[in-house]
């Protein structure tokens, strides 16, 4: 698995671009000038518009294609049996004593699955293995949140996944016995569609509860080609994502 997430780490941005770079570099020196200059002038262009607010939202609004729910319409989520919350990751807390905490992703989608347990009184189920050098499982640490953090108690924890196709097949045989078909299932806006995918090809109807949608560029449009970190992680995952997109049609096809 660490094998996997460096290999992962080279696709990425910012060293996918180094490595497009330095293959650039290295073609002009064998005297492809053409091809060299184009790939330099490649990885330099789309490395400063995903690093801007622009290119994050225009690779982030690709993805988005679900509405979220209104709290205020049971319709919206009629049928569903039980709320899935997905794992996103975690850390390390000093100031709780270097106790395993939810990273800011797998807090937001407990947060949000916490009131949708509270306005659908439907019951919780976490998803997530120990991924890394992780101590625990995700769904351990995210079931210690939801019940210290939120109140809310969680009634299974699926707990060998280490991504979301796993998250999907392990869940549906965790289900299985209590005759579960129907999830709420839980993530962010952009994950969403690779999420449903994994769970409809594991026999799941899926009601999607989407959360952190990109927000309207409120700013001039100078400041929406500033670059920034933030912009540049964001637009990283919406990649990571389309890729994975990708590679799970793949998988259904060769299934």
């Amino acid at each position: 698995m660490t094998a996997y997430v460096f290999l992962r780490s080279l696709l990425a941005p910012p060293m996918l671009h180094i490595l497009l770079l330095l293959l650039g570099l290295v073609l002009l020196w064998r005297r492809w000038r053409w091809l060299g200059g184009s790939l330099i002038v490649f990885s330099l262009v789309t490395l400063y518009l995903m690093a801007t607010p622009w290119g994050a939202n225009t690779l982030a609004r690709g993805l988005e294609t679900e509405k979220p729910l209104d709290l205020l319409r049971p319709e919206g989520w009629q049928g569903a049996q039980v709320i899935v919350v997905l794992g996103g990751g975690h850390d390390t807390a000093p100031e709780f004593g270097g106790r395993d905490v939810p990273n800011y992703w797998t807090a937001s989608r407990l947060r949000y699955g916490a009131a949708l347990y509270r306005q659908t009184g439907l019951p919780l189920l976490v998803s997530g293995g120990i991924v890394g050098y992780g101590r625990e499982s995700e769904a351990a640490i995210m079931a210690r949140s939801l019940q210290q953090d939120h109140i809310v108690n969680v009634r299974w924890l699926e707990a060998r996944s280490r991504t979301t196709w796993e998250n999907a097949q392990y869940t549906r045989e965790l289900l299985e016995e209590d005759n579960i078909n129907h999830v709420l299932l839980v993530t962010q806006a952009a994950h969403m569609p690779r999420a449903r995918l994994a769970f409809e090809h594991a026999g799941f109807t899926v009601t999607a509860a989407p959360i952190d949608f990109s927000q309207p560029e409120r700013m001039s449009s100078l400041m929406r080609f500033a670059p920034n970190a933030v912009s540049l992680m964001r637009s990283a995952q919406a990649l990571h994502e389309y890729i994975g997109r990708l590679a799970y049609h793949a998988r259904i096809w060769m299934d």
